[in-house]
């Protein structure tokens, strides 16, 4: 059961390659906003991004090498 639920509250493998890409992008400008794929983005939806790669990486997916380095 409890590998069914580590799974389920898993993030996709895309959202874990966005949140990546995002937040290594940020931090390229010193975390100010950016524009991703027409989306706004800022330090509001930086945290949630973080938290996507955080469950991530507890549930055992592996990781983008740009994301290692943002954990």
């Amino acid at each position: 059961q409890i590998r069914t639920i580590v799974q389920a509250f898993s993030p996709k493998l895309d959202e874990v390659n966005d949140a990546a890409a995002i937040l290594s992008q940020a931090q390229a400008v010193q975390w100010g906003p950016i524009r991703h794929k027409d989306t706004l983005h800022d330090r509001a939806s930086y945290r949630y991004y973080w938290t996507i790669l955080q469950r991530a990486k507890l549930s055992g997916m592996t990781l983008p090498d740009a994301a290692e380095a943002l954990i």
